[in-house]
């Protein structure tokens, strides 16, 4: 599985302006309610005066969404059969990734080219492209896009 400490810190906390005083001080974990007493927690790093922290089953969880996302783009990239449909080591990648999403409790996916939702069991591949915040962390149809 890929290392995922800075891109969690990076990529997979909450946009920071929904964050509450609490999680930007460090005494709440950034993903649940839960209250993290001194040292207790993960340390996600600071950013100016707020000191991120997280949940250890939080970290775990939301630190396997994004490896196991990685983990799905890299096969992607160096296999031969991928761009044509999934091969089958393409679909298990996707399909750990799809159950750590929903493990997670994230929104439904939807498709970055057509800004369709993604139905279950349709078939897609992770895109990963730079916007202007830094890397976005999507996905397209795995062939062309429904009409």
């Amino acid at each position: 599985m890929s290392d995922v400490g800075r891109g969690l810190r990076l990529f997979v906390v909450p946009a920071l302006s929904t964050v509450t005083i609490q999680q930007r001080s460090g005494t709440v974990c950034v993903w649940c309610p839960r209250t993290l007493d001194g040292g207790e927690g993960v340390d996600l790093g600071a950013l100016g005066d707020w000191h991120l922290r997280a949940c250890p089953a939080c970290h775990e969880v939301q630190g396997r969404v994004l490896a196991t996302y990685l983990d799905w783009y890299d096969h992607g990239i160096a296999c031969l059969y991928c761009p044509l449909g999934p091969c089958e080591r393409g679909k298990e990648l996707g399909a750990q990734h799809l159950a750590a999403r929903e493990q997670a409790g994230k929104p439904e996916l939807s498709c970055v080219g057509c800004r369709t939702p993604i139905a279950p069991g349709e078939a897609i591949r992770p895109h990963l492209w730079q916007g202007l915040g830094g890397p976005v962390f999507s996905y397209l149809h795995a062939r062309r896009c429904p009409q």
